[in-house]
């Protein structure tokens, strides 16, 4: 059976062919890492909007995040999946550990949107592409196949329109929780919001660590 990489890169070109105003603009996203998601302890996907990339151009986040983070939106994804797969330590301790960087590599990533945008996306254009992108979407997860989907999609439109069959339910934390297929889905804020990095981070592990989270 060919690898989860291998099919999300056939996937990616013939999703690169199919929508036309992606060709020679396609950022790739999907497992940064298969080997070390693999064996992760949990298989985590992190859904977001679109790459923040306003000249356009092609890309691919399994490859910058292969040596490095930059920006708030990357190490707050990288602060989230270091206390997934660790039992949450306290915050301050975070980024004491080397590790703290492989956490993101052990994780999947995708955006709706696969060309690049501004720093601030619109809820008219995302739908458009959102439309263009079902089924291509749908197909990723179900290739990345993940344990725990948090999505940063910031409009409820977008959310349900991706999820239009998810029955939401409240987490005693005013963030809604749900079911996509066996995937234990958390509708939380954008890596980029002005939220505190460690009100984010104590506020997942609250969701995370609750009786109606384990119970979904």
């Amino acid at each position: 059976m060919q690898s989860k990489t291998i099919q999300l890169n056939s996937l990616f070109d013939k999703w690169e062919q199919t929508v036309s105003e992606y060709k020679g603009k396609f950022v790739r996203d999907g497992i940064i890492n298969e080997n070390l998601y693999q064996i992760a302890s949990t298989k985590i996907l992190f859904i977001t909007k679109e790459p923040n990339n306003p000249k356009e151009e092609s890309g691919d986040f399994r490859e910058w995040w292969k040596n490095e983070i930059k920006y708030a939106f990357s190490y707050r994804l990288a602060e989230w999946s270091y206390g997934l797969l660790n039992n949450f330590p306290e915050y301050d301790e975070v980024w004491k550990e080397k590790q703290t960087h492989n956490a993101i590599q052990q994780i999947a990533f995708l955006n709706i949107k696969k060309s690049g945008g501004g720093g601030n996306s619109e809820l008219k254009r995302m739908s458009e592409h959102l439309k263009m992108n079902f089924d291509f979407l749908h197909k990723q997860i179900e290739i990345i196949d993940p344990e725990i989907l948090i999505l940063g999609l910031s409009w409820n439109k977008l959310r349900d329109g991706l999820f239009p069959n998810i029955k939401w339910e409240k987490s005693g934390y005013d963030i809604l929780i749900g079911k996509h297929n066996k995937s234990k889905v958390i509708d939380y804020y954008h890596p980029s919001s002005r939220t505190a990095p460690a009100a984010s981070y104590s506020l997942l592990q609250n969701i995370v660590l609750s009786d109606k989270f384990k119970s979904l």
